[in-house]
């Protein structure tokens, strides 16, 4: 069947959800954008013939968690929200055509409620042109789902204390989660913080991108028979690390790392890692020019969860203790190079390396700051980003330190620094501008 211009869920004007299973024999990018949304249909007619969907809702009475979850658990999916009520738009894309209208994603909207939804076509209508952008718009100012936002909004729409109207539900979900409001014509609503715009888009960077990645590299690996026996029964993250690191020492030396080809089809990456990891299983050198063997590795990551993840271990370190621990990061191990030989030319590096930092850092600072980052309240990217960017801060301690540190601490979250990042970019994804400092 072929796309109407019209659908009003009726036989004679078509279903809505006719839309998504008919926009394209394969569909490459899915841009839905709807304030309601109780069911994953249009996102599996889209995302089961290959298509990726980035996803903008609003948390609302209607929008159900399960609905939610199920389509943050899709690798296929993004997934954005707002929690206020001037969030209203129903914008669905599908690479060159576009519905606009009044229905939302809910079963209702989507084959009984009479609504009125208008087809653009890219090759045939002048204003689809503005629909990207629009969307582009929405999704810039929407604020990333999480496992954690995910899980309070779950808590607050099954309380018994959740009102079903929208602007007293909008005041209800702020006791939950921080407010997300899209720009509007309003003047001065163009005007978001900078602290919420820089966490965006270090949220984005790491939960959109680094760790979707991450967590392919590592199913396709373990599906090739990734597991070196040095590493057997240890946290699959430390070998992990430890590849990543590898393969941008050994094959992507200087720019090679930048230079490979960049994969968009997730088959060719699958071939790529797979290869890489035969290499990886077959080598006799999984050191090569690293300060640490697998043991020195699999003791420093036990290291670190033991003493720096107690908060009563912690307390307990001396500086020494604390900068020994600090430099089972491999971040942080290569500010070697930075450590001026003015401390003394017969010092070590790592020596120089522990003077320099101590200087700049008393010791209530740092067990202050891996304290908080490693055991704190709230949103583990929120806390990154304190310890980046906020009060908690240390110098000589930067992004990649803290990324890595943090993967260690939390088992949801993978580690981190500008070596890993540019392992992941030499199989293929496109993330060299994430690298910090670049």
């Amino acid at each position: 069947m072929s796309l109407r211009d019209l659908y009003g869920n009726t036989s004679e004007s078509g279903f809505t959800i006719n839309f998504f299973m008919q926009a394209g024999v394969k569909p490459r990018v899915g841009l839905l954008a709807a304030p309601f949304f109780t069911t994953t249909a249009p996102i599996e007619a889209l995302t089961n013939r290959g298509c990726e969907v980035r996803l903008v809702v609003r948390f609302s009475p209607a929008t159900t968690p399960e609905a939610l979850r199920a389509a943050f658990e899709n690798p296929m999916v993004k997934v954005r929200y707002f929690t206020d009520a001037k969030f209203h738009t129903k914008l669905y894309i599908v690479d060159d055509v576009a519905l606009v209208g009044s229905a939302n994603l809910t079963k209702s909207g989507l084959q009984s409620n009479r609504e009125l939804s208008v087809l653009l076509r890219q090759d045939r209508d002048e204003t689809f042109y503005d629909l990207p952008q629009i969307f582009d718009d929405l999704w810039n100012d929407a604020d990333v789902l999480t496992e954690g936002v995910l899980r309070e909004y779950s808590r607050a729409f099954k309380s018994k204390e959740k009102p079903q109207g929208e602007d007293a539900f909008e005041r209800f979900i702020h006791k939950f989660v921080k407010p997300a409001a899209p720009t509007s014509v309003v003047v001065g609503s163009e005007k978001k913080s900078k602290e919420r715009s820089f966490i965006q888009s270090f949220r984005r960077k790491y939960d959109e991108v680094l760790v979707p990645a991450h967590h392919e590299i590592l199913t396709v690996a373990k599906e090739h028979g990734f597991g070196r026996p040095e590493y057997s029964g240890q946290d699959p993250q430390i070998e992990m690390g430890r590849f990543l690191g590898w393969l941008r020492l050994t094959q992507g030396g200087g720019n090679g790392w930048r230079e490979a080809t960049l994969l968009s089809d997730s088959a060719k990456r699958a071939s790529r890692i797979a290869h890489y990891v035969d290499v990886w299983q077959s080598t006799d050198d999984t050191v090569k020019g690293d300060a640490y063997h697998a043991s020195s590795e699999i003791e420093n990551i036990a290291n670190i969860k033991t003493y720096l993840c107690d908060p009563t271990e912690l307390e307990q370190l001396s500086y020494d203790d604390l900068f020994h621990y600090l430099t089972g990061c491999h971040a942080f191990l290569e500010r070697l190079r930075f450590a001026s030989k003015d401390l003394g030319e017969d010092l070590t590096g790592l020596e120089r390396l522990r003077l320099d930092f101590q200087a700049k850092n008393p010791r209530e600072a740092v067990a202050k700051t891996v304290k908080y980052l490693l055991s704190g309240p709230g949103d583990a990217i929120d806390r990154a980003f304190d310890c980046v960017y906020g009060s908690y801060k240390l110098n000589g301690f930067g992004e990649a330190c803290v990324m890595e540190l943090l993967g260690w601490g939390d088992p949801t979250r993978p580690p981190f620094n500008n070596r890993s990042i540019r392992g992941i970019r030499l199989l293929g994804f496109d993330v060299e501008h994430l690298v910090a400092g670049e």
